[in-house]
C-alpha cells in the first residue's frame, strides 16, 4: 500500500481522487478541532478507497464538502433520495447541523490515526461499535460535549488529589523506586537538545522566570545547563541552571528555573536529585549563592527547597515584579536563595 504525505488542501484536492481511484491510500495532517477526541488538530491520519456501497454510519471519511473544501466527519445518519444514497455526514464536537453529502462526493474512509508517534487503527470492529454510539449521539453534542468537558476535568483534579495524597506516603516511594530500579537515567544536555523535545515534553518546564528569560538562555549558551531524568527514552523531568551577568540585574548570578516532573513520577526523589546536580555544577564553577522562583502555595517544592538549604530572601526590584505578576495570576511567587559557600 503505498502512501503520499500531502501539505497543503490544494495538494489534497488535486491529487486525493486520482491516487484513491488507483486502490492507493493518502496520508495528511489533520487540521482543526471539529472531529476530537477522536482526531485532534496535528495528527496525522491514513484515508484508504471506499466503496459506495460498505459505507455505513459511524465510518470516518474524507469528503467534498460545500466550497469544494476537503473535510474529515463522520456518518451520523443515510437516507434515500431518488434512489440514491444521501449520508448525513457531521463532526463530532460540531454543534451545527449534519451536512447532507452524496456518496459520490465521498473520496475514502479514514482507517489509520498516527498520535505522537503511536498509531491506532479506526477500522477495527471495537472502532466500529464505538463510531456507531458516538453517531447516535452526535445531534445531542451541544450539550454532551460540555458535560462531558466538565465530568473530565472533575474527573482529573479528583485523581490527581489522591495520586498526590497517595505520593506524600514515604511507603509509595519505596515500593515504586523497586519497580523501576535502574530505569531513570539522569544527564545534562545541550540547549539544541532542549529546543528538539516534544511539546508535551516542554511542558515540564512551569517554573518561567520572566518574558525574557528564553532570548536571555539563548544568548548565554555556555553558562546555560538543562539536567533531565529519563526513562524509556522519553523525558520525565527537567530543571535548567543558568548564569546572568550584571546587565540583567535582577536576574544576576546563578538561578535554578523550570523544576518540572511528571505527575506519574513524582514522590521518587527525583525533583531533589535535578536541583542536587544544578547545585553541584554552581559549586564547580565556584558560586557563592544560587536563587530560584517558588509559588508560595506550592508546599512540596518549598519542603524540597527548604530541605536543600534554601531561605527566603528579598529583590526589592523582582519583589515588585513578582507583586504585579501575582495580581493577574492570582499566584504569588518568592524568591528563595541557597548560600553554597555555608553550605
Amino acid at each position: 500500500m503505498k502512501k503520499s504525505i500531502l501539505s497543503s488542501e490544494i495538494d489534497l484536492l488535486a491529487l486525493s481522487k486520482d491516487i484513491l481511484k488507483k486502490g492507493k491510500s493518502i496520508r495528511f495532517q489533520a487540521k482543526g478541532w471539529s472531529m476530537r477526541p477522536f482526531i485532534r488538530d496535528g495528527d496525522f491520519i491514513t484515508v484508504s478507497p471506499v466503496e459506495d456501497s460498505s459505507l455505513k454510519i459511524g465510518d470516518v471519511v474524507l469528503y467534498l464538502g460545500t466550497g469544494n473544501r476537503i473535510i474529515v466527519h463522520r456518518i451520523i445518519n443515510t437516507y434515500k433520495k431518488e434512489r440514491r444514497l444521501i449520508l448525513l455526514i457531521k463532526g463530532d464536537a460540531n454543534f451545527s447541523s449534519a451536512e447532507r453529502v452524496d456518496t459520490q462526493n465521498v473520496l475514502g474512509k479514514v482507517t489509520l490515526r498516527e498520535r505522537n508517534g503511536r498509531l491506532k487503527r479506526l477500522d477495527t470492529k471495537l472502532q466500529q461499535i464505538i463510531g456507531v454510539f458516538v453517531a447516535g449521539i452526535s445531534p445531542f453534542s451541544q450539550w454532551i460535549y460540555p458535560a462531558g468537558s466538565l465530568v473530565k476535568q472533575s474527573g482529573r483534579k479528583i485523581l490527581g488529589n489522591i495520586l498526590e495524597k497517595i505520593q506524600g506516603l514515604s511507603i509509595y516511594g519505596l515500593l515504586v523506586k523497586k519497580f523501576i530500579k535502574g530505569d531513570i537515567l539522569y544527564k545534562c544536555v545541550s540547549q539544541d537538545e532542549v529546543n528538539s523535545l516534544p511539546e508535551e515534553e516542554l511542558k515540564l518546564d512551569f517554573g518561567k522566570a520572566s518574558p525574557g528569560r528564553k532570548k536571555k538562555r539563548t544568548e548565554s549558551k555556555d553558562s546555560d545547563y538543562c539536567f533531565v531524568a529519563q526513562r524509556k527514552g522519553r523525558i520525565i523531568g527537567s530543571v535548567t541552571l543558568s548564569k546572568f551577568p550584571q546587565r540583567d540585574y535582577p536576574y544576576e548570578g546563578w538561578w535554578i528555573f523550570g523544576l518540572g516532573v511528571s505527575r506519574r513520577y513524582r514522590g521518587l526523589g527525583i525533583g531533589e536529585k535535578l536541583t542536587k546536580m544544578a547545585l553541584e555544577t554552581a559549586v564547580k564553577h565556584k558560586s557563592l549563592e544560587i536563587k530560584l522562583l517558588a509559588f508560595e502555595d506550592a508546599k512540596r517544592a518549598r519542603n524540597l527547597y527548604q530541605k536543600l538549604g534554601f531561605h527566603r530572601i528579598s529583590i526589592p526590584e523582582l519583589d515588585n515584579q513578582l507583586i504585579q505578576e501575582a495580581k493577574k495570576t492570582l499566584r504569588r511567587r518568592i524568591i528563595l536563595a541557597k548560600n553554597i559557600k555555608s553550605g
